[in-house]
């Protein structure tokens, strides 16, 4: 079960990979964003988002981006779990840079949390609370130097598919951790059909995803497949005059066929400026 949740962290990060940042222009809106993840036809936990979004085809400068990922159902009863997340950065012309990054797992009745802080020289702190070996290892390896968290990687995600309408970019990830990079690469526009797991049609763009493990995983993990190897992704406009959300996340690896399906997508209100 423990794997299970790591793998839907994976892909609840992939998710949220292609979700514009939070602006903070007069015009912007709060956007509710849900999803359900399923392991084959059985749905395994949900991911939710409030972000703040501006209409047009570019995020702001600044970003704040949150996230949620609980367990579902007969899983939630079995193994009580949740995770959050929240980065902070900025967006700039051609690139992201994080500034803070902070995270919470609850599992099994244990209590852990990250916080990384960002220097201008690509310098990291990381502390995990409790401290924890493997903490202590990537610290002492420096696995973090010129990185982003995997928050801020999806950010960096989206500012490159709105600014080259493509999704071609390798991204430096750190989770206080694990090492790893994110290659994206564009594989071309598509038709979404609804199906029982989704409630989202229409034009799509498809972008397939890769994971190359640095450093920080279990060796019997990868030697086993237990990660995905491929992750395939599609992007519709789910919301009215707003960017390119993800409406649809499947990932192959040895635990079977893993779904993320957009839910909801809804613009709440205007955003106090």
């Amino acid at each position: 079960m423990l794997r299970l949740t790591r793998t839907l962290l994976v892909l609840a990060t992939l998710a949220l990979g292609f979700a514009a940042p939070p602006a903070q222009a007069e015009d912007s809106r709060l956007v509710r964003l849900s999803y359900y993840g399923y392991l084959g036809t059985l749905q395994v936990g949900q991911i939710d988002l409030m972000i703040e979004m501006a209409p047009g085809p570019r995020p702001a400068k600044d970003y704040n981006i949150s996230a949620t990922v609980t367990l579902s159902g007969a899983y939630a009863k079995m193994v009580p779990f949740q995770w959050q997340g929240e980065a902070r950065g900025g967006a700039g012309s051609k690139n992201v840079l994080p500034s803070s990054y902070q995270s919470q797992m609850d599992l099994l009745g244990n209590h852990e949390s990250m916080t990384i802080a960002y220097h201008p020289d690509g310098q990291v702190d990381a502390v995990s609370t409790p401290p924890t070996v493997e903490a202590r290892l990537a610290r002492e390896q420096g696995l973090g130097l010129h990185t982003m968290d995997p928050l801020s990687a999806a950010v960096a995600i989206v500012d490159t598919v709105l600014r080259t309408g493509g999704c071609e970019t390798s991204l430096p990830v750190f989770d206080g951790a694990r090492r790893y990079n994110l290659n994206f690469s564009s594989v071309g526009p598509d038709v979404v059909e609804r199906t029982l797991f989704s409630t989202y049609e229409g034009q799509a763009l498809h972008c397939a995803a890769t994971a190359e493990l640095v450093a920080g995983f279990q060796a019997n993990a990868i030697s086993s497949s237990f990660y995905p190897t491929k992750t395939d992704l599609w992007l519709g406009r789910a919301v009215k005059d707003l960017p390119l959300l993800p409406v649809r996340v499947l990932a192959q690896s040895r635990m079977g066929l893993m779904r993320v399906e957009l839910v909801q997508a809804t613009a709440v209100a205007s955003a106090a400026p």
